[in-house]
């Protein structure tokens, strides 16, 4: 039986771990951080099979001075920070030419397509059924010229075969009426779903994992040393050794990975959330909005608004004026909120071309890597440890995943 480690105990990792102990193989678990309690804890809740369509943009350009000077805009940047990043920032740029873009959300769009099937592979095993919600993700827009404007958009999430119904403000009223009249119009995306408790299905199967002989060691990999038989993990307080590796390590796994010899043009974007008290039914499915880039979800905690971008990187200080703005607009969309029981940042590990990388490692073949899904780790956590799964075992997965490879960055 081959020993493997998966180092990263988010979702990506756990389902990793789950997919290769259901084949057979003897796997540990190397967390510093309880499994599930970081970005996968914090985010937006939905499983967003929708979005295939990344942040890189044809007309980016145009699109940033705007909202910059906006206040309760989507995006913040640290231009000091941006400017020692000219590298990622021009290999970013270089990715929002209309046919990258398109290449870009055809390749998400596969990933995204079997998101659903790989869950339910896991949830026939765990139960899960009072953390998940079939009510559909509607999005709303402040003004006709952002509902306007989202077209191209919507557009090319059709185009890779996204349900999108569109919605007059009395079809809204009808099914969202606790929402102020603050909107113009919105889209629902059919078909989708969201968790009313993330951190409850991380432990559900990462519970699952141990009781089929999984381990968990709480610790920090601190180097990883490439031997010819094994590969060596040091941690803080003793060295392991193992057949194989996975890296789900998010946006820590820049660091690693040149550890190992493989160089990645990692960053993050920094994401928010506001949680508020209220426990009464106010909202019947994750709502977001056009104007600030984040959604309002009903979980067990209370209402949380979670979303919007900030360009700063790691060792950036917790920007209390984000956390005002979502305060601030989601005040607006819901009148009768109570006060803020807690706020929350998280890491978006972000590639400059948007997609993640789910491949062996260039230095060792011995070493696979998961990371880099940005927006989109929750949503399709489950289909890349299935596809580790097969590049581990040295079969193909069903659809192109070429996209994914780490050598696209030489």
């Amino acid at each position: 039986m081959k020993n493997v480690a998966v180092i990263g105990a988010g979702i990506v990792g756990l389902c990793t771990s789950f997919f290769l102990q259901k084949n057979g193989f003897k796997v540990t678990l190397i967390d510093q951080n309880m499994p599930g309690s970081g970005t996968s804890y914090g985010h937006a809740c939905t499983f967003a099979d929708y979005a295939c369509v990344p942040i890189n943009s044809p007309s980016i350009l145009k699109e940033v001075p705007s909202m910059l000077l906006k206040n309760d805009g989507p995006l913040a940047i640290d231009f000091i920070y941006l400017l020692k990043n000219l590298p990622w920032s021009y290999q970013f740029l270089k990715n929002c030419k209309k046919e990258k873009v398109e290449h870009i959300a055809q390749s998400l769009s596969k990933l995204l397509s079997h998101s659903r099937y790989y869950y339910d592979e896991i949830f026939n095993e765990i139960d899960v059924e009072n953390y998940i919600n079939n009510n559909e993700a509607l999005y709303l827009y402040s003004s006709k010229k952002e509902y306007e404007y989202s077209k191209s958009t919507n557009d090319l999430r059709i185009k890779n075969n996204v349900k999108v119904k569109d919605l007059s403000k009395e079809e809204i009223k009808e099914i969202e009426p606790n929402i102020a009249d603050v909107y113009y119009r919105g889209h629902l995306f059919e078909g989708t779903r969201y968790t009313t408790n993330p951190m409850k299905i991380s432990s559900k199967i990462f519970d699952k994992f141990i009781e089929k002989g999984g381990s968990f060691i709480k610790n920090k990999v601190i180097s990883i040393g490439k031997k010819e038989n094994s590969i060596e993990l040091s941690l803080e307080d003793k060295k392991t050794n193992f057949d194989k590796i996975i890296l789900s390590t998010g946006a820590w796994t820049k660091e690693l990975a040149l550890k190992i010899g493989d160089k990645f043009p990692l960053d993050t974007e920094k994401g928010y959330h506001v949680l508020f008290s209220n426990t009464e039914k106010l909202i019947s499915r994750p709502i977001g909005w056009s104007q600030s880039g984040f959604y309002i979800i009903q979980i067990e905690e209370g209402i949380r608004s979670a979303g919007t971008v900030e360009i700063a990187g790691l060792n950036s200080k917790f920007n209390n004026k984000r956390v005002n703005m979502i305060e601030k607009q989601t005040r607006k969309l819901l009148p009768n909120l109570n006060e803020i029981k807690s706020t929350w940042v998280g890491y978006r590990p972000t590639l400059p071309d948007s997609l993640p990388v789910i491949d062996r490692s260039k230095s060792d073949e011995r070493i696979f890597y998961a990371f880099g899904h940005q927006h989109i780790g929750w949503t399709t956590a489950a289909v890349t440890g299935k596809i580790i799964q097969y590049l581990i075992d040295e079969k193909k997965p069903n659809f192109d995943i070429s996209s994914f490879r780490a050598s696209r960055f030489n």
